[in-house]
C-alpha cells in the first residue's frame, strides 16, 4: 500500500491522540464527553461512547454552546433520549456549569473506596472541553485556544478535594480523515478544522453557508444571497486579497473567513 509523508504523520498523530484518549478512559471513574449543543449527533464519538461503556464507567454527555440554541427546542429533541445525564453549558455566561459540578459531586459519592475519583473530558476538537475545565476548577487551569487541537498531552487538574480532572487531546474518530473531501460537511459544522492547513477552504465556506443561511452576509454587510462566489469576490475586493496579475484570491480570502467564523465560536 502506497503511503505519502503528510498522510503518514496524519496517522501517527491520530493513533497517538487516539492512545492517550484510551489512557483517559481506563484510568476514569466518571467520562465528561462534550457535544456542540447545536449538533448533537454529529459531535457524538460512538465508538469511545461503546468503550466507556464496555469498561463500565460512568457518562455525562455536556453540550456545550447551548447560548447559540433554543434551550426548549433542545430539551425537546428526541437526541436527549439516548443521551446519558445530559446537561446543557454555556462558557459565554456559565449556565449549567453549578448543575454539572453537582452532579460529578454526586456520582463521585460512588467511589469513596478511591483515594481520587478521576474525572476524564473527552471530545472532538472545538467543543468546548478547554472551557469546560477552566470553569470547573475555577480557574484559567486549561489554556483556551481558538485553534482547534490546542491541547496536546493529558494533565491533572483539581476540581475539588479528592476529585481530579483529565484532559486529553481532541478526538477524530478513526473512521474519519481530517484531510479528505468524505468528512468535509460534518467538519466544517464542529470547526475541526485549522483553516491555515484545510484544503479546499472555499468549499468549507459554502457548507457553512448553506447551514448557517445570511450569517456572512449579515456579519460582513455584503449581498451574496448564499452564493459563496460572490462573498469571496466581493470580500477579496474590499480586503484588496488579490494575485499578481489582479485577479481575486478566493483561497486567502476564504481562509480569513474561516479564521474569523472559528475564532468566534
Amino acid at each position: 500500500m502506497r503511503t505519502t509523508g503528510p498522510a503518514d504523520t496524519h496517522n501517527r498523530h491520530k493513533q497517538a491522540f487516539s492512545e492517550q484518549v484510551r489512557e483517559v478512559i481506563r484510568i476514569s471513574d466518571i467520562l465528561l464527553l462534550t457535544l456542540d449543543a447545536r449538533h448533537i449527533t454529529a459531535s457524538r464519538i460512538f465508538e469511545l461512547e461503546k468503550e466507556i461503556k464496555e469498561h463500565g464507567k460512568l457518562l455525562i454527555h455536556v453540550l456545550m454552546k447551548s447560548d447559540l440554541v433554543d434551550a426548549e427546542s433542545v430539551a425537546l429533541s428526541h437526541e436527549l433520549e439516548t443521551l446519558s445525564h445530559p446537561i446543557l453549558l454555556s462558557a459565554k455566561n456559565r449556565r449549567g456549569i453549578g448543575k454539572l459540578r453537582e452532579r460529578i459531586h454526586v456520582l463521585a459519592k460512588r467511589f469513596t473506596e478511591h483515594p481520587h475519583v478521576h474525572v476524564g473530558v473527552i471530545g472532538y476538537p472545538n467543543t468546548g472541553k478547554s472551557s469546560l475545565i477552566g470553569m470547573l476548577a475555577r480557574r484559567a487551569a486549561a489554556p483556551v485556544s481558538s485553534q482547534p487541537g490546542f491541547t496536546k498531552h493529558m494533565r491533572k487538574i483539581r476540581f475539588a478535594k479528592g476529585i481530579l480532572l483529565l484532559d486529553a487531546p481532541g478526538v477524530i474518530p478513526t473512521k474519519e480523515s481530517l484531510f479528505g473531501d468524505r468528512d468535509l460537511k460534518k467538519h466544517a459544522l464542529l470547526g475541526v478544522h485549522v483553516p491555515e492547513s484545510v484544503r479546499n477552504p472555499d468549499l468549507l465556506v459554502a457548507e457553512l453557508m448553506k447551514n448557517y443561511p445570511g450569517r456572512f452576509e449579515r456579519q460582513y454587510q455584503v449581498e451574496a444571497d448564499g452564493d459563496v462566489e460572490l462573498l469571496l469576490s466581493t470580500l477579496g475586493g474590499r480586503w484588496k486579497l488579490l494575485k499578481k496579475k489582479g485577479e481575486i484570491d478566493t483561497e486567502r480570502v476564504a481562509r480569513r473567513i474561516l479564521k474569523e467564523h472559528y475564532s468566534q465560536r
